[in-house]
């Protein structure tokens, strides 16, 4: 597995996540900060992943279709962009604006890292090398929210709010613009022209009818696993917790030892011995992290809410790659994208009418029902995932 290619998209992978989850969990208190209401605050948050869902009939043919190499360049540089205008311009109107150009980023990051990272690994090593490529994701979510409220208080420190939430952005720029280095050292990508003319014309390559199961079961849990990310922050507020930012090192310290166990244990026993008791621990986090009134209650719904999503999610992606011929693998990340963009998109969105309607802790406690779903999709997917593997291996 540890070829060059690998390496350089593991440390991309976590650049990217030190400048995304740096700013990711503070964008509700940012929009705060512009003065907008609870469901405005759902919208914006949301919106990056709306944007990228909407891109993706565009992002994913270009992706099968041309040099992933220069694309990953071009859209790293396409962050940094959006993390500048951030710092630059304070209106909500320009927090839009450039909200969708960092989701015009992630409809082709997403997608581009995934593939890149499943095209460098050996088929049977598949689900162990899935897990350790999001080493990099669990890292950046450990460290970053705390530097990124760390920086938000320097600058609040140093002179007010305005100039914490700038530094918090100026970082991110420069962590993406340092990703830039790894992805310039990738092979550039060696597909014939009779392989690009064998994937069909550019609409054949938007989404592939064998990944939309796992799409649909992965929406289902992101749109509770998006609720941490974008309300952990404001929940401890309400709950009157202090260093709720530990919630995050929790969660990525524990996912930091999932992810890469779960593809291990999957590759060795199977995906339903790992991915159903991942989709129950889940669903029991949401009810701690609700019910949580101290430090400690969070803390202990992290570990759960990490066991849970890194026990689940790299089966399930391992599944997507596997279901299709190596040279469709762009589609299929796209269309497990698709699902996850849609997820990361309605979860906060619903969240902030919950909140608007009752709490934060009743929105948490209900996030265990699209997980509980999830589940009941999943027993319907399994049969189709083993008939087309066994399609496959026959071709």
């Amino acid at each position: 597995m540890w070829n060059k290619n690998f390496i350089c998209i593991m440390v991309a992978n976590t650049l990217l996540c030190f400048g995304h989850f740096s700013v990711n969990p503070l964008v509700a208190s940012y929009t705060k900060y512009l003065g907008t209401s609870d469901r405005m605050t759902g919208f914006l948050a949301g919106m990056f992943f709306g944007v990228a869902f909407a891109i993706r009939p565009i992002s994913g043919p270009m992706i099968t279709k041309l040099d992933k190499r220069m694309l990953l360049i071009l859209t790293f540089l396409c962050g940094c962009v959006a993390n500048l205008g951030y710092a630059l311009f304070e209106s909500v109107a320009a927090f839009s604006v450039f909200r969708f150009i960092n989701g015009l980023e992630y409809s082709f990051l997403g997608t581009l890292v995934m593939t890149l990272a499943s095209d460098n690994l050996p088929a049977e090593k598949m689900a162990s090398g899935m897990g350790l490529y999001t080493i990099g994701s669990a890292v950046g979510t450990a460290v970053s929210p705390a530097i990124g409220e760390a920086l938000l208080k320097l600058g609040t420190r140093l002179r007010d709010e305005s100039l914490g939430f700038n530094i918090v952005f100026f970082y991110a720029a420069a962590a993406l613009a340092l990703a830039i280095i790894p992805a310039v050292m990738l092979t550039p990508d060696r597909k014939t022209k009779a392989e690009i003319a064998d994937t069909g014309a550019w609409y054949k390559n938007i989404v592939t009818k064998h990944a939309i199961p796992f799409a649909i079961v992965i929406l289902l849990f992101q749109i509770s696993y998006s609720l941490y990310n974008t309300y952990i922050i404001e929940f401890g507020k309400e709950q009157n917790i202090v260093g709720i930012s530990a919630y995050f090192t929790v969660l990525a310290a524990t996912l930091a030892v999932t992810r890469p166990m779960s593809g291990i244990l999957t590759d060795k026993f199977g995906v339903k011995k790992i991915v159903f008791p991942g989709f129950i621990i889940l669903m029991a986090s949401f009810f701690m992290v609700g019910s949580s009134t101290t430090l400690l209650m969070a803390l202990i719904g992290a570990v759960l809410a990490a066991l849970g999503f890194g026990s689940s999610q790299p089966p399930i992606v391992a599944m997507t790659m596997q279901v299709e011929r190596p040279i469709k693998r762009g589609v299929a990340s796209n269309t497990i994208y698709m699902g996850i963009d849609l997820g990361l998109f309605i979860g906060p969105l619903l969240g902030g009418f919950v909140k608007d309607s009752f709490s934060y802790s009743t929105m948490f406690k209900l996030a265990a029902i699209p997980v509980a779903l999830s589940v009941v999709c999943f027993i319907f997917v399994l049969p189709v995932y083993n008939r087309r593997r066994a399609e496959l291996s026959n071709q």
